[in-house]
């Protein structure tokens, strides 16, 4: 790599965001980009990480084969006695898309609602919708555009897979063909980002046609420490460890993630003047940068596999279904996922556990609740929570972790759905067809499922995170909490923008990834063509 390289766009990050970004900025010729990436390259048939088996999802908490080395296995901390888990978060190109569950779910036209609400008028769903179907390689919509978009037949679905849907259907939720259709509800199959058995990542669609380009350069293991300024105007990066401070010409673009793209801006003195003063860090703008954290919380409704009931060669992820509470008609706001292959180690077994600390109450959790072992079955996501949180950095050394504080379940609306969410996923759990291929739910009783304050006990003791983490540096006017504008402009600076999963103004009713990869892909469009994201027409009249 030839660090003497004049750039004219720095993207920091190379994740779902960064990838999709770095791509389309260098379709203009006259620009020079550099993507750095703080984790390892991972590509091919035989990389070391387990990321092309979409199988499985190689994450501590899920499989019991991880790497560490691609992992940034934050430090959450839970509104409960000091409580706290520990949460993955990718490390590597390609970011989440390179080792989740490659779920592509379109967020709502509700969602969108909100975002216009919030000052985004060009962010309403005319003119967010046309922008999935120019991503998505989709048989059942008819698209045809590059990344691709499978679902499972049922026919051709795990044991366990399809018993959910058989037991979903049972207990009233319709079978819909499409849970991207507009405004459905019902049980199918995850649209999924995969060839056969191959995870497809942003890094694949994006990345590989473009790894030659002369305007294009990818530096992984590269840590960014802090933007560089003149004045007010961003200038470049300095790259943590060794200090080697890198020039842009023309923008600094943040696509580290709604975990590091806050922590990056506070580190250069954007952020709530508050928390910059007690670090001694001069304050360029103040801004609200680290508020408004979201997540979907999840709580898992888990049991042991029937002998016979999960073979090696089947599918984790396959199924599931969206609706909407009762409290919140048409939101689409609670999400059952199913699962055949959740691996968590026990802490007493296994020293890549944090031990929880003494004053705390819980155990720790993951994604298969407190149950170590292999267990299969549902997973209750809360996706509209009313709870917000906060991020805020500890030190100015870029290898401390932030202070990462979603407040989980901390409101009466949220626990009132959470409960709605967790009696249906027993009663499916409970069904003929489920209770074919797996035991009695693990903890979860009749008597627990029928009192509220036992069964907000069992929530309490159980939720982890679905690895969702939105809104930090939230898309929206000044007046309401806003840390950039409608083209990922961070307000009061100049050459500085964020796209990635931090923008989005309220989370969505869907897993994030693909949310995430649509803001980045119409910003990435904008800084292209070097004007503002515009409104609907304008913005069909450029794909």
């Amino acid at each position: 790599m030839d660090h003497h390289t004049k750039f004219t766009h720095i993207v920091v990050g190379a994740g779902s965001a960064g990838c999709v970004l770095a791509a389309r900025i260098a379709e203009n010729a006259n620009f020079n980009v550099l993507l750095l990436e703080a984790g390892p390259e991972c590509e091919g048939p035989n990389d070391p990480y387990g990321a092309q088996n979409i199988r499985r999802v190689p994450m501590k908490g899920q499989s019991e084969v991880f790497e560490d080395a691609i992992d940034w296995d934050v430090r959450v901390e839970l509104p409960d006695d000091g409580a706290y888990m520990n949460v993955a978060q990718a490390k590597l190109v390609g970011g989440g898309s390179s080792i989740n569950g490659g779920t592509a779910l379109r967020n709502t036209v509700e969602d969108c609602m909100e975002w216009v609400k919030l000052g985004n008028h060009a962010w309403g769903w005319d003119s967010v919708e046309p922008v999935y179907a120019a991503l998505e390689n989709d048989r059942v919509k008819g698209t045809k555009e590059p990344h691709p978009l499978v679902r499972t037949k049922v026919s051709e679905a795990g044991r366990i897979q399809k018993a959910f849907i058989a037991g979903a259907i049972e207990n009233g939720l319709p079978w819909t063909g499409d849970l991207n259709a507009t405004g459905v509800e019902g049980c199918g199959a995850s649209p999924v980002c995969r060839e056969s058995n191959r995870r497809i990542s942003v890094a694949n669609t994006f990345i590989d046609p473009i790894r030659n380009k002369e305007n294009f350069h990818l530096w992984t293991n590269s840590r960014v420490e802090r933007i560089l300024f003149h004045g007010r105007r961003a200038t470049g990066v300095v790259v943590a460890d060794h200090g080697e401070e890198i020039a842009a010409s023309a923008e600094v673009i943040l696509a580290a993630g709604a975990i590091f793209s806050p922590a990056l801006l506070q580190r250069s003195g954007i952020g709530p003047t508050s928390v910059l003063k007690s670090l001694s860090i001069p304050v360029l703008q103040d801004l609200s940068v680290g508020a408004n954290l979201a997540d979907h919380p999840c709580v898992p409704v888990v049991a042991r596999p029937k002998p016979g009931a999960y073979i090696d060669t089947d599918f984790s992820l396959q199924m599931q279904a969206r609706w909407s509470s009762v409290s919140r008609e048409g939101a689409i706001d609670l999400q059952m996922v199913c699962f055949s292959y959740l691996y968590a180690a026990s802490p007493s077994s296994s020293s890549q556990l944090q031990q929880k600390p003494a004053s705390s109450s819980q155990p720790q959790r993951s994604l298969g609740g407190t149950t170590s072992g292999h267990v299969a079955g549902i997973g209750c996501n809360l996706n509209k929570p009313t709870s917000p949180g906060s991020l805020r950095i500890q030190s100015r050394d870029p290898h401390v972790q932030p202070l990462i504080a979603p407040n989980y379940l901390t409101t009466a609306n949220d626990r009132a759905a959470i409960r709605e969410n967790v009696r249906f996923a027993y009663r499916i759990i409970l069904s003929g067809a489920m209770q074919s291929v797996l035991s009695p739910p693990l903890g979860l009783t009749q008597e627990i499922v029928a009192s509220d304050s036992l069964l907000d006990d069992w929530i309490r003791s159980q939720y982890s995170s679905t690895y969702h983490f939105t809104g930090t540096c939230r898309m929206a006017t000044r007046e309401k909490d806003g840390v950039v504008d409608q083209s990922g402009c961070v307000y009061g600076v100049q050459g500085l923008r964020v796209a990635d999963a931090s923008v989005i103004p309220t989370i969505p009713a869907a897993n994030t990834m693909w949310t995430t990869v649509m803001f980045a892909e119409r910003i990435g469009r904008c800084v292209r063509d070097r004007r503002p994201v515009n409104s609907y027409s304008e913005m069909t009249a450029r794909l």
